[in-house]
């Protein structure tokens, strides 16, 4: 989030501008064909740009919940733009993701990118859950029966999960024509048990909580992978209960998944015909048994070609989970040994004691089994140690979800890997920023752009150094001069026009840096070159449309320009691309002030105050127009909050004599 605070005195209070933030850097998750390849830095500021040709496609274009379409490029903060090849699910096609198949551009390397649905993840706790579910995957870093994950980028406001694509189809597809031969079923189950048992010792406590063949992929050399670990634990615990939408005429099938209340009246979340019986009842606190019962319901139809049990709606499904016992499997399937018959029951008792107690128990009967029957062994693939460049990635995913100090470890390990690779220096001095170590970060900088000059990625950086330091950024100035790195500074600059020119090196060498020409316009503003800012606000606007932040600052600048009606039509569209957005709700209510449109300016105050409740400029400018409306009484409620939250505003009240 950008957020300058730059006041007026006396009645009018406003936050005009925006703090470029400094995030952890990235790079697409590949491996680069030069081992200092750079790492771009995630700015928060996103694009989703014009449409251009998909290749390989043709025909309608395939069109998201969001708007989105195969052909489109998504550009994420700080990882460079991805060419949208297709798209999977969305309203009425899939439980609560949708999934983006993405090339980056850059290399044309193809990625999945995940992200829910927004009828269930539209607050921003939900957000949170998400980053924390996201982390837990991100950590469990590679293995081969494992889709991998590697970081989180929030673009338009909604975070989203680059995942390795999977490029064969998933257990469900392979299911279509009925029952797998045995041994099939056996490879499979070995290879998705050996996935879980690494991620419940990678990560002690994980459970997945959706079990099922659409979350089995295969590769195309038929390797299976699991994948979308603990997403549904988001929705998980909650009193309040979405309402899940799906396409006019359409019912979702009972394979997706969906919520529902629990026995406790939580919300429940999982798909019906795999959920273990206790995932009905609390689904929070379930443990890896409840994903063994899943996984029990899916080997049982691999082998017999249907499911045990078929119900309707949760209440059904929950009580022959409970209650019923499954059908002898062998009775479906004769070619079903006793000894694994007897296995998969085990798997499906209803009681979690009775069930394996872990996947690494039942992965190796599953493999005496096959070695018994088929006289055949699933053989293990020997574990890699990481890259540079996947360790620095990991870093960056851990950096995005504020694990400073782990992400930083991260980047140290990279750089004695390769002392000179630029991309983790610039995430370290990132990384530094964040902590407050300004001077090392900017140090960091110059290492980055003495490797590579570049580097857009750290040109930007440094603006955003040079721009938001005063004072601090003068010091920085004369210690550079003096240390002898003067090779970065050109003249008798002011730190606002080192960042300026470090801003326009950005763009020179990506003329498509949104977040680049963003910041340019918030350091001309501040140099009183409001056009220029301006001009810098549509270029932005241009790249992106979907850019609250650009619409904001458009704002501000038509306000100094004195076209009032122009200037609300932008915090207008700012607060609809982004409800949550307290800055651009204050600073509308200042443009209806003006207008005298006072309830109206009431009312977006109030929206500032539920958005942000300690913003102290919103509670002055609430009681400047509760003043107007004749109710003192309040409005000294109003000036007393502002004056606690902020000493200044406390010194300009009291010279109103309104203390």
């Amino acid at each position: 989030m950008f957020n300058f605070f730059k006041r007026k005195p006396k009645e009018e209070r406003t936050v005009p501008g925006e703090k470029p933030a400094q995030t952890p850097a990235q790079k697409s998750p590949q491996k680069p064909n030069d081992p200092m390849a750079t790492v771009a830095p995630a700015a928060e500021s996103s694009a989703t740009a014009t449409p251009k040709k998909s290749p390989g496609k043709s025909g309608p274009a395939v069109s998201g919940e969001e708007g989105l379409k195969a052909g489109q490029t998504l550009s994420a903060p700080g990882l460079g733009d991805f060419l949208i090849h297709d798209i999977k699910g969305g309203v009425g096609k899939s439980g609560m993701g949708v999934v983006y198949i993405v090339l980056d551009e850059s290399s044309m390397t193809p990625f999945a990118v995940k992200t829910f649905q927004q009828w269930c993840i539209g607050t921003p706790a939900l957000v949170q859950r998400f980053l924390r579910e996201v982390e837990t995957w991100i950590k469990l870093e590679q293995h081969q029966n494992i889709v991998r994950a590697f970081y989180v980028s929030t673009i338009n406001n909604q975070p989203h999960l680059f995942l390795e694509y999977v490029a064969g189809s998933d257990l469900r597809k392979k299911m279509a024509a009925g029952a797998l031969p045995v041994r099939d079923a056996l490879r499979y189950s070995i290879q998705f048990c050996r996935g879980m048992d690494y991620a419940q010792k990678k990560v002690p406590g994980l459970v997945h909580r959706d079990v099922k063949p659409e979350n089995c992929m295969f590769t195309p050399d038929d390797v299976l992978k699991v994948t979308d670990f603990g997403l549904v634990k988001v929705l998980s615990g909650s009193d309040k209960l979405p309402q899940q939408q799906q396409a006019p005429g359409k019912r979702l099938s009972e394979n997706h998944t969906r919520v529902f209340k629990t026995q406790v009246g939580e919300m429940g979340v999982g798909t019906l015909p795999y959920m273990a019986p206790e995932q009905f009842t609390d689904f929070t606190h379930v443990t890896a048994c409840a994903d063994i019962y899943s996984f029990g319901i899916m080997l049982f139809e691999m082998l017999a070609g249907e499911r045990p049990f078929s119900a309707k709606g949760p209440e059904q499904w929950f009580y022959k989970h409970l209650k019923i016992a499954p059908p002898e499997i062998a009775n479906l399937n004769p070619e079903v040994s006793p000894l694994l018959a007897k296995l998969v029951s085990r798997c499906l008792a209803k009681k979690p004691e009775d069930r394996y107690p872990n996947f690494s128990t039942l992965g190796m009967d599953l493999s005496r089994i096959l070695q018994q029957e088929f006289h055949e062994e699933v053989v293990t693939a020997e574990p890699k140690a990481l890259e540079a460049w996947e360790i620095l990635n990991k870093g960056a995913a851990l950096g995005n979800l504020g694990r400073i100090r782990e992400a930083l470890a991260c980047v140290e390990k990279a750089l004695k890997i390769y002392p000179n690779f630029d991309g983790a220096w610039l995430n370290k001095g990132v990384l530094l920023a964040k902590q407050g170590k300004e001077q090392t970060a900017m140090e960091c900088y110059e290492k980055a752009l003495e490797l590579n000059p570049r580097s857009a990625h750290a040109w930007y950086n440094r603006g955003i150094l040079f721009g938001t330091l005063g004072p601090e950024a003068e010091a920085m100035l004369q210690r550079s001069e003096r240390g002898g790195r003067s090779s970065m500074i050109y003249g008798n600059r002011t730190p606002l026009d080192e960042a300026l020119h470090s801003y326009e090196q950005a763009i020179e060498l990506n003329p498509r840096y949104d977040s680049a020409w963003l910041n340019k316009g918030v350091i001309l503003r501040k140099l009183g070159r409001t056009e220029e800012a301006l001009a810098c606000y549509d270029k932005v606007l241009a790249l992106n449309p979907q850019s609250s932040v650009a619409w904001h600052n458009k704002g501000v600048a038509l306000r100094k320009l004195g076209r009032p009606h122009d200037e609300l039509q932008c915090y207008d569209r700012a607060v609809a691309l982004n409800p949550q957005y307290a800055e651009a709700w204050m600073n509308k209510g200042v443009a209806m002030r003006k207008q005298n449109r006072l309830i109206e300016a009431l009312a977006a105050y109030d929206r500032a105050l539920g958005i942000q409740p300690r913003y102290a400029d919103a509670w002055y400018n609430k009681g400047v127009v509760l003043r107007k409306l004749a109710q003192p009484g309040e409005a000294r409620v109003a000036f007393h909050k502002a004056g606690v939250l902020d000493p200044r505003i406390r010194a300009d009240l009291k010279r109103q004599g309104l203390a």
